[in-house]
């Protein structure tokens, strides 16, 4: 009996000996209780997840116009006022359902222009997507950005993209409802199909905005019609037909060859940009048209400086406009890398330059208005200088100048960052140029705006 007993205790001490050696240490205590805890209910809602997970972003704007707008009267509301605010909460999620995988981004928005905020304003989706995922692909349903394009400043590519320019010099992104497949190869390669089956066209200000009042239809800045839209002709906008045959389609390629990445991408279905057709002497109606986009683009880095640039070569149906090519490049520099100002972190200078190259004429008997003044891109320079002080301080200076119609717009930036997410950023801009030009059109809109931001 008592070397059974001496013999338990042998194996018992030997086994506790071994079993100290794998028990966890006191660091992970806190892991194993709650290891042991019954998962919550609620804890297992893939929706409580995502509310639990989600990035919320807390905007609050305020602006201050410096010039008096000749068109004042023409609002309806507050949106003629010197000064104004606005706030937003951007929500930005995601939950796994059944391997799927669903992208949830959603704001809600309102502010001192009343006219300016409908409902599908206040509150609505930027994203809302299913994703699932397989070894070397991916299928994508639903309503989601679109990022094609590889300049940093002015990207033609990107003119099926749709944004939300309730305020045009700082529009918020809209997706596109699309179904698409991606497939990817080793490194930076992969192949995208996309079908796009509802064609929808960006948001702008309202009729009595004051980025809009007293300046014609937004979308056709300048024509070659004599007069002036509203008085001397008048324009209906065409409602844009959705049939599954109105889809648009798409395939792109990605590759990166010997350090240089580039995309190659075809398009076909409606173009972003109105025309106009002629109904009667004075009656036009404005209208989406078909057709096709081939788009390529290269960036790439040689020593201390990055290289871009993109172009696209647009063709429409039947020449109702013309036929032609939008181009741009431009490099990146840092300049503190000779100023060697040990009082900033950075100097990085982002210039381009874009024009476009009329292939076809427009030559269409219903279609006699050219609005080739109306298109982006046209003998334009890009500017951005950005000056990183430290990671709590940057200042920045922007401008567009589109040299053939001499209009300009000039942005000077500050902004300080602060603890727990919190930042400041205050800005001036303003416009230069002529009534009928892209920016002119707002010279009397000048405005010192002060944003707030809190990320949680």
């Amino acid at each position: 009996m008592r070397c059974f007993l001496t013999a338990a205790m042998l194996i018992l001490s030997s086994t506790l000996v071994f079993a100290q050696d794998k028990a966890p240490k006191a660091d992970d205590l806190d892991a194993l209780l709650s290891a042991d805890k019954p998962v919550k209910q609620e804890e297992k809602n893939p929706f409580y997840t995502a509310f639990k997970q989600a990035k919320w972003t807390w905007n609050a704007i305020g602006y201050n116009f410096t010039k008096h707008n000749e068109h004042q009267d023409q609002g309806k509301g507050d949106d003629t006022k010197f000064r104004q605010f606005y706030s937003q909460l951007l929500m930005d999620t995601w939950l796994e359902l059944m391997k799927y995988e669903i992208k949830i981004d959603a704001i809600l928005q309102y502010g001192s222009e009343k006219d300016q905020y409908g409902p599908s304003r206040i509150a609505y989706f930027s994203q809302l997507y299913v994703k699932k995922k397989f070894e070397t692909s991916d299928l994508v349903f639903g309503y989601k950005y679109i990022e094609d394009g590889i300049s940093t400043l002015y990207s033609p590519a990107k003119r099926i993209a749709k944004y939300d320019a309730d305020h045009p010099t700082d529009p918020d992104k809209l997706g596109v409802w699309q179904a698409s497949w991606t497939y990817y190869y080793t490194g930076n390669n992969s192949t995208e199909v996309r079908l796009m089956p509802y064609f929808q066209k960006s948001r702008y200000p309202p009729e009595h905005a004051r980025w809009s009042a007293g300046k014609g239809d937004y979308d056709l800045v300048d024509s070659d019609i004599p007069g002036q839209a509203g008085t001397d002709y008048q324009i209906r906008e065409k409602r844009i037909r959705h049939h599954l045959t109105d889809s648009g389609f798409m395939l792109k390629q990605k590759m990166t060859v010997e350090g240089v990445d580039f995309f190659v991408s075809a398009y076909e279905g409606y173009l972003p940009n109105p025309v106009l057709k002629r109904v009667s002497a004075n009656q036009y109606e404005k209208q989406y048209i078909k057709g096709g986009i081939l788009a390529a683009g290269f960036s790439t880095v040689q020593g201390k400086w990055e290289l871009h640039g993109e172009g696209v070569c647009q063709i429409p149906e039947n020449r109702k406009e013309d036929s032609y090519i939008n181009y741009v490049f431009g490099t990146e520099y840092d300049l503190n890398t000779f100023l060697k100002i040990d009082a900033i972190d950075s100097a990085k200078l982002i210039a381009e330059y874009s024009n476009e190259w009329v292939l076809e004429d427009q030559n269409h008997p219903d279609y006699p208005a050219n609005q080739r003044s109306s298109r982006l891109g046209r003998n334009a320079i890009y500017i951005l200088q950005k000056v990183d002080i430290d990671d709590k301080n940057k200042a920045s200076y922007g401008a567009i100048y589109n040299i053939s119609k001499k209009d300009n717009t000039h942005r000077i930036t500050y902004e300080r960052k602060f603890k727990d997410g919190m930042s400041i950023e205050t800005f001036y801009e303003w416009f230069n140029g002529g009534e009928k030009t892209h920016l002119g059109r707002w010279k009397e809109n000048d405005r010192l705006l002060v944003k707030f931001t809190k990320k949680f």
